[in-house]
């Protein structure tokens, strides 16, 4: 049976200067990949960026976001100081599957995030592979 979205067009665009995502309390996951991308991205090895940024959370490697309410640590003026080099799940949102699982639940994510149901149509294609890209 096809999805929800599926069915109708969803449209998203990221707003300027909103970075509402990169404030809220939670927490960021890095596989190896990530790591990789964002330490080449800073010009420092693996094993530093991993002691410098993460810790480790029921085996994986965590960026906590939102401790005593802080933003993301590369949260800068500008955005993303790791743009080119954020993880995957950064990457993908708002096309989390906990986000499309429900078209109510894209709806209250959308109370959230300013750029649900506005902008450009995002093609199926596009959201499957931002579904399969960071899968939790």
């Amino acid at each position: 049976m096809a999805k929800w979205w599926e069915k109708e067009p969803i449209r998203f665009e990221c707003q300027p200067d909103c970075f509402k995502c990169c404030v809220k309390p939670g927490i960021v996951h890095f596989d190896r990949k990530d790591i990789r991308n964002a330490a080449d991205f800073l010009g420092t090895s693996p094993a530093e960026f991993k002691k410098t940024y993460l810790v480790r959370d029921e085996g994986e490697w965590v960026l906590e976001v939102g401790d005593d309410g802080e933003p993301c640590t590369f949260l800068t003026a500008q955005g993303c100081g790791i743009h080119e080099g954020k993880p995957k799940q950064c990457s993908s949102y708002p096309f989390w599957r906990e986000n499309m699982d429900s078209k109510f639940m894209w709806r209250l994510v959308g109370g959230f995030c300013p750029g649900i149901d506005i902008g450009p149509m995002v093609s199926l294609e596009t959201i499957k592979s931002y579904l399969k890209k960071f899968q939790r």
